[in-house]
């Protein structure tokens, strides 16, 4: 492990991604003074760190004041980032958390919130692009938000999913595989292939032997070239409790592979525990979450699981975003 030199504040690492030459990691942060918490923003190249800031540099940025970036994904030309606000919209007479939108191409930030077509006390979780444009997504809990964003309009897609998907709630993971998007949430799995959804739900339900009063939470969503891995558990930024669970999906369906993790996982208090991510690299997949206030971290490879989790459980309380690139470290 290569440790990086963070900003000098208290914060939390929600999300990030790889563009082909830099890592961009983000999330929350506490600045010194009177401005309180803003988003910290780092773009970070294998050797260097490019940029080490707080959000609060860009003047543009009012709006996401207090509030954090959840998810991040490339273009080709800018990033597209996601969370929440807590500060004053022009369409709010007062600080209030909102959803939040933003594009950052390594030096120009520019807040998008205004065009989040959903507009509402909560947080867009996920975003992810195809090539053509970003599906953004999010809620909280019973609520939901989906829509596409190709860089000018926002489409909303909340209600052609909500008449497709029997129990639709708080989109919490998005992915794309090059044919089609994976979209997952609290109780919830369904695909869209830009046209139209599936409702997945009954299917992963049935893989994992889920009761009829019990739903399951996708909190992340990979795809490897050839398959899905999806996990779950607690989602994030969410207080409600649910079981510890992963499962792969792909020619044979969906398949419960719960039984892989380490049993101090999933027994007995499951509800103590998630996977808040997941990654691919080396031909391996890579786990993260947390277990009884701990970081967890899984490598998963030709069937074998290695609990790995001893890298980050002294300096870390949970793992809830992961990544994979091809830079080589110092």
């Amino acid at each position: 492990m290569t440790q990086l030199t963070p900003v000098s504040s208290e914060g939390t690492v929600w999300t990030g991604g790889w563009n082909g030459s830099q890592w961009f990691i983000s999330g929350w942060g506490t600045d010194p003074g009177p401005k309180g918490s803003n988003p910290y923003l780092y773009l970070y190249d294998g050797k260097t760190q490019a940029v080490a800031e707080s959000l609060d540099q860009y003047e543009s940025e009012s709006s996401w004041h207090g509030g954090d970036v959840f998810a991040a994904s490339y273009n080709g030309k800018e990033w597209l980032l996601t969370g929440m606000g807590s500060d004053i919209l022009p369409s709010l007479l007062q600080p209030a958390n909102h959803l939040a939108m933003a594009t950052f191409n390594g030096t120009v930030f520019t807040d998008l919130s205004m065009l989040v077509p959903e507009q509402q006390d909560g947080i867009l979780y996920a975003n992810a692009w195809n090539g053509k444009y970003w599906l953004v997504g999010g809620g909280y809990q019973y609520r939901t938000v989906l829509f596409t964003f190709d860089g000018n309009r926002t489409v909303d897609l909340t209600s052609q999913i909500a008449d497709a998907v029997t129990k639709l709630a708080s989109v919490q993971a998005i992915a794309w595989n090059g044919k089609y998007w994976l979209i997952g949430g609290v109780g919830f799995l369904a695909e869209y292939d830009g046209e139209n959804f599936v409702d997945l739900t009954s299917e992963l339900n049935a893989a994992l032997h889920v009761s009829s009063d019990e739903s399951l939470v996708v909190n992340a969503i990979a795809w490897n070239g050839s398959s899905w891995m999806i996990g779950g558990g607690t989602p994030v930024a969410q207080l409600t409790p649910d079981r510890t669970w992963i499962a792969s999906y792909g020619s044979d369906g969906l398949v419960d592979l719960s039984s892989m993790l380490p049993p101090y996982i999933t027994q007995p208090n499951f509800a103590n525990s998630s996977i808040l991510t997941i990654g691919y690299a080396d031909n391996s997949w890579i786990f993260g979450g947390y277990s009884n206030n701990h970081a967890i971290l899984l490598s998963y490879r030709n069937g074998s699981m290695a609990d790995i989790s001893d890298l980050v459980r002294t300096t870390m309380s949970y793992v809830i975003w992961l990544g994979a690139g091809n830079t080589q470290l110092p």
